[in-house]
């Protein structure tokens, strides 16, 4: 999965065709799952809002964390804590390293509203800074049920 969004991002810097953008978001979400670091993120809890500017326009992804354990899903029912609006390829990029998400946020490509603070918590919890390797989760750890995120 990280070898797979890697070569998307080195790629191109152009949105990918209209067809494609909802699987994309789906394997990004997938490997933020499996990057999730429960250790790291319990007790705390809350959710990140991400408004991803896509060719089809904007996609709204949500990203659950309490007590231990992550969800991901494209809807809400309450507010979330921190929302991060961020164009399609700067995500993939931002997902496997390629952008930093202190340089995208200087340079205005990732802008945060709500809680800024809760949303620095996302590299400790998601990140470089979760104590999964790069290439550490894949879609059969996933659906195996190795990582807690659901």
């Amino acid at each position: 999965m990280f070898h797979q969004l890697r070569s998307i991002a080195r790629s191109s810097a152009a949105a990918p065709p209209p067809d494609e953008v909802e699987a994309l978001l789906d394997l990004v979400f997938e490997w933020f799952r499996a990057r999730f670091s429960p250790e790291r993120a319990a007790p705390a809890s809350g959710v990140f809002h991400y408004e991803i500017d896509t060719p089809l326009g904007v996609r709204h992804r949500y990203v659950a964390v309490a007590q231990g354990t992550c969800a991901t899903s494209a809807t809400l029912d309450h507010a979330p804590d921190a929302t991060i609006g961020v164009a399609l390829p700067d995500l993939v990029a931002l997902a496997v390293g390629e952008l930093k998400g202190t340089d995208a946020f200087v340079s205005g490509r990732l802008k945060i509203s709500g809680d800024a603070f809760f949303a620095m918590n996302w590299i400790e919890w998601f990140g470089a800074r979760s104590g999964r390797p790069p290439g550490s989760g894949t879609a059969s750890d996933s659906e195996q049920g190795e990582f807690p995120c659901a």
